[in-house]
């Protein structure tokens, strides 16, 4: 796979990273390699304040294994909360049902804000 270094990849390698702090957090960023739980990052909008400088919304998924019971609930609850204690900017939280390969898992879509700058 080919690295790429441009401020929109940086942003997402190092919320990735950031995230993957949280004890026992699976994070991916390729739709293709979800395997609950995990957390899903997908592609961000963007407002570009210069050629160098924007704000990247990023919308992240938490999806729960498992029936969508009260446990799940907690769980993805903590999940949201252990991820809001590394002081990313998460904006909003939604609950909601996801479909993989023909199941349907618990999940928490969170929007999480940052800003980005070219190296």
């Amino acid at each position: 796979m080919a690295a790429y270094y441009d401020l929109f990849n940086e942003a997402l390698d190092d919320l990735a990273h950031t995230l993957g702090q949280v004890t026992g957090l699976v994070v991916v960023t390729d739709p293709a390699a979800i395997n609950p739980p995990c957390v899903l990052i997908a592609a961000p909008q963007f407002t570009a304040m210069t050629y160098a400088v924007a704000d990247l919304s990023f919308p992240v998924t938490l999806i729960g294994s498992g029936p969508g019971g009260l446990q799940t609930l907690r769980v993805l609850l903590n999940m949201a909360a252990q991820l809001m204690a590394q002081k990313v900017g998460v904006t909003t939280g939604r609950p909601r049902t996801i479909q993989i390969g023909g199941g349907e898992y618990p999940a928490y879509d969170l929007e999480i804000s940052v800003k980005a700058g070219a190296s």
